[in-house]
């Protein structure tokens, strides 16, 4: 397995720079040691996809197929008390596509859409019960609905609630619902720096069981920078899949990147050969889909 970079002073060298760590900081849950008591929040339905900097946190709760009619997921608000809800808590919640613009505009490269009002439904008000802690309620969504040019998703905010104060984190949540890409699977991956700026980082590997995420409109994402480095990269495909349109690479921010050349793609086979530049550095990258 390739060992991912914890230190970068070797890099100074190349245009653009690279987060050493891991993983990217995310905001830090509801449910973390220390969160501020007596609160009404949406609690963590999964890992969140946002950074610190990020005005709200953004969920992506499932892909979906474009055909189907409707699908369902769980919401979750959450009293972070003491101990546990010392009556019936009565929680307004209400859409809000203004959160939208905002995170639009504090996040680069975000660009999310509101899904239509006639597109999803949940219940207004959520009742906590006496002696305990949350109370889960249903969003239903009309994927055959959404509109598949767009990046598709539903903000929703605590308007008010009968006991506690409001969250300012985590009182308003994006769920992102990406309609699926025939592209999205566990591939076989090798990468290989073997032109532009050379990162003896990088180098030349094969990486198994890399997953390819849908977060767009036939954009697919994988986790780390060329898989060495925290942060993401994005594959735009074309609608009909037929190439390969840009590359995305966030490493800390968004690092400068071109298409050089897309030298195979099959989209029976799950199978594609690009070769792209991030930050001076040029990359040969082949994926051989192996699984779901």
């Amino acid at each position: 397995m390739k060992n991912f970079i914890k230190y970068t002073a070797v890099l100074a060298f190349l245009t653009g720079s690279l987060t050493s760590c891991l993983k990217d900081k995310t905001m830090i849950g509801p449910d973390s040691p220390g969160a501020i008591k007596n609160v009404i929040e949406f609690k963590n339905i999964g890992g969140i996809k946002s950074g610190t900097s990020a005005p709200y946190a953004l969920y992506i709760p499932f892909t979906l197929d474009p055909t189907a009619t409707t699908a369902e997921f769980e919401g979750i608000v959450n009293y972070a008390g003491t101990d546990v809800a010392p009556n019936d808590i009565t929680v307004n919640i209400a859409a809000d596509p203004a959160m939208i613009a905002t995170y639009n505009a504090g996040v680069s490269g975000a660009n999310y859409a509101q899904l239509a009002a006639t597109s999803y439904s949940f219940p207004s008000t959520v009742t906590i019960p006496k002696g305990q802690r949350e109370a889960k309620f249903k969003i239903s969504v009309k994927p055959n609905t959404f509109d598949a040019t767009k990046e598709n998703a539903l903000a929703l905010r605590i308007t008010s609630a009968s006991t506690g104060t409001i969250s300012g984190n985590f009182g308003a949540v994006i769920f992102s619902m990406p309609l699926k890409s025939i592209w999205q699977g566990t591939y076989t991956v090798r990468f290989n720096n073997n032109y532009g700026g050379i990162d003896v980082n990088i180098g030349d590997f094969t990486e198994t069981g890399v997953k390819l995420e849908t977060v767009g409109p036939n954009k697919l994402q994988t986790q780390y920078a060329a898989n060495t480095y925290s942060g993401y990269t994005q594959y735009q495909f074309n609608g009909n899949n037929t190439s390969i349109t840009s590359v995305t690479v966030f490493s800390g921010s968004i690092l400068a990147s071109s298409v050089d050349g897309v030298d195979l793609i099959d989209p029976v086979n799950g199978k594609f050969t690009i070769r792209y530049t991030f930050a001076g550095r040029g990359m040969t990258e082949t994926w051989v889909r192996t699984g779901p």
